[in-house]
This record gives structure tokens, sequence and C-alpha cells, in this order.
């Protein structure tokens, strides 16, 4: 720590506020004040690990290969093991990073290294340290060793004396000389043994498998040295000088990723489709569920069956279905209650956004959600439910989405595309740390999150979008016009057809589409937007409270250029011509009629036999069903009834849209820990100037 400690002091303010902005973790309140203090924070292994997770495959394995030379390596032995040129500029390049993490530092000519032990206890397959395995002798046996050795004795105690013999051994010359001398058996062991890449093996506090036992001539001259656990093992430091021609793992060049061309318009155009079609299909399953609570399993998540329920009433396939679930629920837009899975009051807002924000919110939603419900199916799963979130998987995915993202639009120029398969692999080299918690998943997840960013628009034809790149450069304003261009402002006018459809190409404010959702069946909500006028539909609109003058009068303002064709203004004055005909009371109920011929005509009809009807007067007809069962047989059988009220008012029938019941607000408990707070890294720069 005190090296560190003595590097940190002799760094700008300039680099140390660079240093500190990388290691955030370093900046918690009450910053550290002191550079002994950043020291202790830099050096803890939570904050390494962390810093660790920023690196690339090259720069983790010339950390593992510091580590496993120890403190002093320099770039020349760094250059050796690796299997390049001392001047290697992708070596240099790599213990650049390094030096900026604070991952290694300056030290006896080379760098200090030995810090790394929690990161990498068994650097490149290697056991102890000799450092650590000599701590645990007796001043007379490192006495023995180093008059081995040839090193003096006189004035040493015995830490500086361990560093003068973990420093004879660190020279692989010295340890080939001592080898050279001994006999043959020895030798071809001691060969074995330095080239075996496992540790030990542990059970329960028991250790096996040490090839060191029985090697008496080499534990007399520390080339194999008795652990704690009473069992021999070889120090790595001689391991690696025993390792004839061995060379570690570099790969400094990152997987090529297939490319290619790809025109950026088509990509634009398709990425606008794709999101389109995604809010789209959230309004189509929003209404599925304004009917009714979508029932979920009792052990967790919505099952297979709902789910396919759900795609076939909305018209949708059941990848898209599984996706906006997962987006309606981690965006909050939807709540679980007793009865089931219901819209909550933030999707009515959600709803009246414009699209564009609608699609941003939907992308900030799915960058931090905790599943990835278009990943290909895990053959070990024991169900494909949704909404069966796991904490470790939000931690993931999160990381490998904005990974994905970043890479794809920084590797792959505008005009280029790829394919998921080579991704992956590319990802595990940009970020092994982060890539490795996936572990069997990666795949699978890399695909996933390919196929739902293609939904969103992030991605289109395998490349990454304008609206995607300004996404991560963080520059909102630019993110809100790609999205604005992708998805133009919602459309508040409609194109009323002679066959009595309507067409909204756009997306349909919040408003229009409840005025047509109300008065027309919906037809198509992909690319341009359709309703069909019908009868039933027109009553709907009707029971729902609307007059025919407004309900003509709504649909024409909001017409194109106010034109309503014919066929439309027949179908409602027709409708509202037999509407209310037969009006329905509640008195177990009557229907009044000033028809007299048209009551006679009900009371006599087959099919109506079932509500007993009975004649009170001859404008009078009356029957013990109910009155929601009367108007529904009436309506079967063809006619127009309207309901009223006991007073004669008229009833109104609105259909239900269901939002799960608001969550009860809780008194704060006090469990909860506030997030720690963050100092600024130039304001932590200058207190550990001022207090060098």
């Amino acid at each position: 720590m005190q090296s560190l400690a003595v590097h940190l002091r002799a760094l700008t303010q300039e680099q140390l506020t660079a240093l500190v902005a990388k290691r955030r973790d370093t900046t918690i309140e009450p910053a550290p004040q002191t550079a002994d203090q950043l020291a202790v924070r830099l050096l803890h292994p939570s904050s390494m690990v962390a810093a660790c997770a920023s690196l690339t495959l090259p720069q983790l394995q010339v950390g593992e290969a510091a580590a496993a030379l120890g403190d002093g390596c320099t770039t020349a032995r760094l250059a050796a093991l690796l299997g390049v040129p001392e001047g290697d500029a992708d070596l240099a390049a790599a213990l650049r990073r390094l030096t900026g993490l604070a991952l290694i530092w300056p030290y006896a000519d080379g760098f200090a290294a030995a810090h790394l032990s929690p990161m990498w206890p068994h650097p490149l397959g290697l056991g102890p340290g000799a450092a650590e395995l000599l701590a645990g002798r007796n001043m007379n046996e490192l006495r023995r060793l180093a008059k081995v050795y040839g090193i003096p004795v006189a004035g040493r105690g015995k830490d500086e004396l361990i560093v003068a013999l973990v420093g004879w051994l660190a020279r692989p010359e010295n340890v080939r000389r001592l080898v050279a001398q001994a006999p043959a058996d020895v030798r071809a062991r001691l060969a074995a043994l330095a080239s075996r890449p496992a540790p030990s093996f542990h059970v329960r506090g028991i250790m096996f498998g040490s090839a060191g036992v029985g090697l008496p001539w080499a534990a007399e001259r520390g080339l194999v040295v008795g652990s704690a656990w009473g069992v021999e093992e070889m120090p790595r430091e001689v391991a690696l000088a025993l390792r004839e021609g061995y060379v570690a793992a570099f790969d400094p060049q990152p997987p090529a990723l297939p490319t290619t061309p790809v025109e950026p318009r088509d990509a634009e155009r398709e990425a606008a489709a794709a999101a389109s079609q995604t809010l789209a299909a959230i309004t189509a399953i929003a209404g599925t569920m304004s009917g009714r609570p979508v029932p979920l399993l009792k052990t967790g998540g919505l099952g297979v069956r709902e789910v396919r329920r759900i795609a076939k009433s909305s018209g949708l396939d059941e990848d898209h279905v599984r996706l906006i679930i997962e987006l309606l629920a981690a965006g909050g837009l939807t709540e679980a209650s007793g009865t089931g899975l219901a819209l909550s009051a933030a999707y009515d807002e959600f709803a009246a956004a414009e699209p564009a924000d609608q699609l941003l919110d939907l992308v900030d939603t799915w960058l931090t959600m905790p599943a990835c419900p278009l990943a290909p199916a895990d053959s070990t799963a024991v169900s494909s439910r949704v909404l069966y979130w796991n904490e470790g998987e939000e931690m993931i995915l999160t990381g490998l989405r904005a990974l994905a993202l970043r890479t794809l639009a920084d590797v792959l120029p505008e005009g280029h595309a790829t394919d998921p398969g080579a991704l992956a692999d590319r990802l595990a080299w940009q970020s092994p740390v982060l890539t490795d918690q996936a572990d069997e998943d990666l795949h699978r997840y890399v695909t996933g999150i390919w196929r739902e960013a293609h939904r969103l628009g992030l991605l289109a034809h395998g490349t990454a979008t304008r609206l995607c790149r300004s996404l991560l450069t963080g520059d909102a304003d630019a993110t809100h016009r790609h999205a604005q261009a992708m998805l133009p402002r919602s459309r508040s006018t409609v194109l009323l057809q002679n066959d009595l459809t309507a067409v909204v190409t756009g997306t349909p404010s919040a408003n229009l589409l409840a005025l047509l959702d109300g008065a027309a069946r919906p037809e198509s909500r992909s690319g341009a937007w359709t309703w069909r006028f019908s009868p039933a539909s027109v009553r709907g609109a009707l029971d729902a409270g609307s007059t025919p003058a407004d309900l003509l009068a709504r649909i024409t303002e909001v017409a194109e250029g106010g034109r309503v064709p014919q066929t439309l203004t027949y179908l409602i004055n027709d409708v509202a011509r037999r509407y209310g005909r037969v009006q329905v009371r509640p008195a177990g109920c009557c229907l009044c009629s000033d028809d007299e011929t048209l009551l006679t005509e009900i009371l006599n009809t087959r099919s109506l036999q079932a509500l007993h009807l009975v004649r009170l007067a001859p404008t009078v007809l009356a029957t013990a069903k109910s009155q929601a069962e009367t108007l529904a047989a009436l309506r079967a059988a063809g006619h127009a009834p309207a309901g009223l009220r006991l007073d004669g008012r008229p009833a109104i029938e609105i259909p239900q849209r269901r939002r799960a019941d608001p969550s009860p607000t809780e008194p704060d408990s006090g469990d909860s820990f506030p997030l720690p707070r963050l100092s600024d890294p130039a304001d932590v720069a200058r207190a550990l100037l001022g207090n060098r």
C-alpha cells in the first residue's frame, strides 16, 4: 500500500482527477483526503473487481501475467512471457490502461503487481508465490536457503531475507542452473510439477494432489516449499522458470465481425416500421387487458396458455406478446393484484404521450429490463413463463445490452451490418468479466438482445440506427429528434372511405384512438391503422352515451377535410332511427314502446321465449330476467333496444377499462439504505493535493 501511496503523491491534479473519475467507487462520501486513504480504497478487492470489469481481454491477460510475475515485473519480462517484442504497441497500451486505473503502478524498475492476488489467486495456473510460502519458514531455514543461493544474511531480518530469496528465484536463469544439478528423476518430476495447470485440490479443508511430496532434494533448495497444509508446493517463480518455451495467452486483436453493406435509408425505414409495430402491439395488448385482468400463475409469472390467448385475441405473434408484457411490467404500466395483471394508472399517461416519447420511454425501460423474452428457449429451463424475473439476470442483461449496442455502434460504420452469430465472441473479448457472468447463456442473451433491439428500432438490418447512436452519445436532444423522425407526431385526423373503413396513416392520437375504438371495430394496427364501422359498432357508441348527432359531429371533426362518406352517415342515421325504439327498464324488467305492433312481434318471437315476456299494457311487456340479459337477448334477435334507468334517463353503457388498484402508500420503515453519494473527482483531486 505504501508504494501505491507514494505513486499517488507523484501524480498531477489532472492525473488524479482522471484516476478517481475512472474508479468512481473510491469517491463515495466521505471522500478520501490523503493518498494513504485513497490507496486503501483502490486496493480493496471489490474496487479492483469493479475496475477489472471495464477491461478488455488483452488488458486482463496482461494483468494476469503481471500477477504471475509479482512485484517488480518489468516490461521486458512481461513481453517475454506473452511472446511479444518488448516494444509491442498493444502491450504498451494495455500497461497504460492498467496503470491509469491504478491496478499496477511503477515500482522497483518495473511494476507493483503482488496486490493482484485477490483477482488472480492462481495466475496462469500457477501456485502460491515464493514470498507467501517462505513466510511460514523460520530463520534457520531461510538462512540455509540463502547459503544455497549465495545470498549474504548479515544484518537482514526475516522480511528482508525473504525479499532477497524471492528476488533470486525470480531470475529464471538462477532456477534453471540450480535444477540442472538435480538427479534426472528429480528434474523430470520438477518439470511435470511446473507444467501442472491447476492448483492443488481442496475438499473440506483437506488438500490433495500435491506433486511435490517426496522431493527432499528440491525441498532443501527451495524449489518446492512446505505449505501450511503439510504438503510441498512449487513457488510460481520456480514453475515459470521451468516452463521451457511457455508463452501466456495474449489476444490483442478482437475477433472480426463479418460485415455486409446496407443502405442506411433502408435501415432507417425498417427501424421506423418496427418501432411503429411495437407501439401498435402495445395498444392491441392494452385493449385486451382492459377487458379483464390477466390471470397469473400461483407460483409467479404469466403462463404460456395465457400468452397464447393474448396473442390470439390481439392478432399478434407470441414473441411480440412476450416482449410487450415484459416491457409494460418493467415500465410500471401494469400492476399485479389478487385478481391478476391489469393496466396501471400510469398506462393512461403513457398512452396520451406522443409516439416518439412513448418509444424513448420503452427504450429506457428495456435497457434495464430484468428479462430477455426473445432469447431462444433454454433447453434446461423448467418453464417458459413470462414475468419470472431473476435479480442476477437483471444485472447481467443491463450490462450486456449497453455493451452490445455500444460495440455495434463503435465497430460498424454507417452503411455496414453484421449478424448476431459473431457478436457474442466479440463481446467476450470486449468485456470478459461481464460475459463470464452470463456463462452458457451468453449466446442466448445476445440473440435475444439482438431481436429485441430490432423490434425497438435501435437496430435494423443488422446495423445500429441513428437513434441508437445518438442514445449512446448521451445527447438527449438529438435522440429525441431521431425518435421523432422515426415516429412523427400522432395523427389527429382519419381518412373515411365509402366501404365504411377508417384509415390513419401513422399513429393515431389518444383522443382519435378512443373515438375510433369506441365507434368502429379495429382491423389492423400495423402500418396504416384501420377500423370498420358496422351497425354493432355504432350501436356500441350510442350505448356508451353518444347521441347520433354528437357522434356524427365528432367523426366529422376528425375526418380529413371534414369529408364523411354518405354510407357512414346513412349507417349512423339508420342505427339511430332504430335505436331506442324498444326501451328496457329494470323492473325485473319491462319493455316499453309506442309501437304496439313491434311489441307484439317481440312477444311472439320464438328465440325470445326464454325471457317469458308478459304484456302488461299495449305498450309495455315485462320479464323476470335482468335488464342486461334482456338487452342481450333482444340484440341477438336483431333488435336495437335502448336501456333506461328507473327514472327514464338513458342507461349509458361504457365499456369498462380495467386498471389495477393503486398500491397503498406504506410508511417508511427505515429499513432501506440510501444510495451512496459520490464526490466530484476534481474536488477529491484538489483535496489530495492539499494534503500531500
